[in-house]
């Protein structure tokens, strides 16, 4: 018990002190083996010393234990410092994951003002200017005419500009949903009516079927507006012309909810259309049968205005056999 022993107590301490700075170097747990590794070497020093009673042997190990609380106390905050450092490095990976997103964003919605809304601006320019030049020499059909095309563009570019605003609302959490009893009739008749022309200009027959003696649903009334004029202007433009589309509000009383449906006669959707069709700035297989522009935002703000009303919306579709979404509202 000897010099041998004190010797191997030595080397030990002395190589997990060194391994134990390279492994923590190289971002390793290294201090769990030094701890290990002068526990183990005290006890063999402390063995080879004879001259050790028991009174100093007791010494030594209340110095070795005080020892370990403070290494202990260190390796604790390592790795929460550590752990803190590893979620900061999430953080910053998922906030640059987060401006990348954004960014497409922001160039996805400069395509759709330089684009869509360029053309209808040019044509709403060229017709203004001719009214102002010819007004005392056009006929009053003519200038009739002209005041509906100009209605009708505008209209097109209310739609599209409200769709950009609400999806970026919904992006930034400024959506404010106050569910509240309303009429389901009185909602969907207000919409149909504002959008019928759609639908009279391209012949299209649009059938309106509502049940008798409704309950009132548990909604936000603008923010069914927004659902309804998104999916009877969907119809509409994905229908072709001498077509129909069927806007129905059914009573579902064993299920205590309300079913609004829009069914047109148009391409209807692919599996892969399944897929993607909720999807921000989502391009689906079917182009619009009458020259409307799309900027694939109207269904993402559906599927998320219907759910923020705890609503539930489906779709049935077969490719070329036309679509019909439903909603579904609890009954208030």
């Amino acid at each position: 018990m000897t010099g041998g022993t004190y010797q191997a107590g030595m080397l030990i301490v002395s190589l997990g002190f060194w391994d134990s700075l390279c492994a923590i170097s190289m971002g390793g747990m290294g201090l769990d083996y030094l701890l290990e590794s002068i526990t183990l070497g005290v006890f063999l020093i402390a063995g080879s010393l004879e001259w050790l009673n028991r009174d100093t042997l007791l010494i030594l190990f209340a110095v070795s234990l005080i020892g370990l609380i403070i290494l202990s106390s260190i390796l604790y905050a390592y790795r929460k410092q550590r752990k803190r450092q590893q979620e900061i490095n999430k953080s910053l990976s998922e906030g640059a994951r987060n401006l990348s997103y954004l960014n497409d964003d922001i160039h996805r919605f400069i395509g759709v003002v330089s684009h869509d809304l360029r053309s209808p601006l040019n044509s709403i320019t060229a017709i203004s200017e001719l009214l102002a030049m010819d007004a005392d020499q056009l006929p009053p059909k003519e200038i009739e005419e002209y005041a509906g095309n100009i209605h009708d563009l505008t209209m097109r570019i209310n739609n599209l500009v409200s769709n950009m605003m609400d999806a970026n609302k919904i992006e930034l959490g400024e959506v404010k949903i106050k569910p509240e009893p309303i009429s389901p009739e009185k909602t969907v008749t207000d919409v149909f009516n504002a959008l019928k022309i759609l639908g009279d200009k391209k012949s299209i027959k649009t059938i309106l079927r509502i049940d008798d003696n409704l309950p009132l649903v548990v909604a936000d009334q603008e923010a069914l507006s927004r659902v309804l004029e998104n999916l009877i202007n969907n119809a509409y433009k994905f229908s072709h012309p001498d077509s129909s589309v069927t806007i129905k509000v059914e009573h579902l009383s064993a299920e205590q909810k309300v079913r609004i449906s829009i069914g047109d006669e148009g391409p209807g959707f692919t599996e892969e259309d399944r897929k993607n069709m909720y999807n921000k700035f989502s391009k689906l297989s079917a182009s619009p049968t009458g020259g409307e522009k799309t900027t694939g935002l109207g269904l993402y703000i559906v599927q998320k205005l219907v759910h923020r009303m705890d609503g539930r919306i489906e779709l049935e579709s077969e490719p070329g056999s036309g679509s019909v979404f439903s909603i579904y509202l609890k009954s208030a």
